[in-house]
């Protein structure tokens, strides 16, 4: 009896799963009534901000942390200040994975790495700042121009011990990666120099590089030319996702495979960004003058598996960060996880939403006067 009453409730859970992955019906009721997965402005925390003042917003592990004048306060998911730190940046570009921050001054020197609550650590470059990045491990690597070289990428550990630094002479640095290994730097550069554009992707091994290794760059890979790369990005193997124009590829090793074209379909919208997924956004039809817009959002390490989640209105702006999507309609946003799922539909009372920041546990989204706080 207990048996069959276990083999009863097995059968439908996962009946339920199946509808509610497949069946759009299904799962918008359950979200709405069952879930309660809406949410209203004024049933959330806020933050009031002021306009008048230059302020940055960023979202990292389980805080809101704004940027004001040289200070750097953190809110949990209810609103409430539980931290400020000192930060002597007011032209902000940032990074964030996990529960580290980094955060430098653009086109200036100053750059300093958090973790949680804490400043790991805090330097002055030479030359002037034009990007950063951060792996899961708080290693950091640095874009500078303004010096010698058309560019130099520095490298940091996690505690801020400078690894090693690469010099470009003749490319801009379009992007940068570390792998989740800590074994590897991705370097993608561009020359526009000549009458066509063409981009490399070089792949530098940090171990030999800060060892003075001669032979510390394991492969380049050249890119066809006009191909312009936009972005790259380590997926949970160590395989090196790189976005261009017109496509998206994965570079194994010295093998490189075209994952996704984006000149097949009408698309929208297409990231690299989320964890070990692409992000795709393709207008469809299903009838002679209904049309619609189908997120793809497709497994990075097998493109055979692919989740869609249906949206019946054209976004204003798309957000990806972690295992997170968050898609501005203008007065409302819907909050989707990487499998595809609605996590929360936020709706304002009319007032335009502004932006948006998140990571995998908070959302911020930002009006004319008020940050409301939205947990994921």
């Amino acid at each position: 009896m207990k048996i069959s009453i276990a083999l009863i409730c097995v059968i439908l859970f996962v009946s339920f799963v199946l509808l509610y992955e497949n069946n759009n019906n299904f799962r918008n009721f359950f979200d709405v009534y069952i879930f309660k997965k809406i949410v209203n402005e004024d049933k959330v925390p806020s933050i009031e901000i002021d306009t008048s003042k230059s302020m940055n917003v960023f979202a990292y592990n389980k805080y809101l942390a704004l940027l004001d004048q040289n200070v750097l306060k953190l809110y949990n998911k209810s609103g409430n200040e539980e931290h400020s730190l000192d930060i002597k940046i007011s032209n902000p570009i940032f990074e964030t994975y996990g529960e580290y921050l980094c955060i430098a001054e653009k086109n200036g020197q100053k750059i300093y790495l958090i973790s949680n609550k804490n400043i790991i650590w805090q330097k002055e470059i030479e030359g002037n700042i034009s990007d950063v990045n951060v792996n899961k491990n708080g290693y950091v690597s640095v874009s500078i121009s303004g010096t010698s070289h058309k560019t130099v990428v520095e490298t940091f550990d996690s505690k801020g011990n400078e690894l090693f630094k690469d010099y470009l002479s003749s490319t801009n640095v379009i992007d940068t990666d570390i792998s989740n290994d800590n074994k590897y730097l991705a370097i993608a550069e561009a020359n526009f120099g000549g009458i066509v554009v063409q981009s490399n992707i070089k792949i530098i091994s940090i171990d030999d590089a800060k060892n003075n290794s001669s032979d510390s760059i394991k492969y380049t890979h050249i890119a066809q030319a006009n191909d312009l790369i936009i972005n790259i990005k380590y997926n949970t193997k160590d395989d090196l996702i790189c976005m261009y124009d017109e496509h998206i590829d994965v570079l194994k090793g010295e093998e490189n495979t075209e994952l996704v074209n984006l000149t097949n379909e009408e698309t929208l919208f297409a990231d690299i960004n989320l964890s070990s997924k692409i992000l795709k956004l393709v207008k469809k039809s299903d009838g002679l003058f209904n049309t619609y817009i189908e997120m793809q959002i497709i497994n990075s390490n097998n493109i055979e598996s692919i989740n869609t989640y249906k949206i019946e209105n054209t976004p204003k702006r798309i957000y990806t960060q972690g295992n997170m999507i968050a898609v501005n309609l203008g007065t409302s946003v819907l909050f989707i996880n990487n499998n595809g799922w609605l996590v929360k539909e936020y709706e304002s009372n009319g007032e335009e939403i502004q932006s948006i920041v998140m990571c995998n546990e908070i959302a911020g989204v930002i009006s004319k006067n008020r940050i409301n706080i939205i947990s994921l």
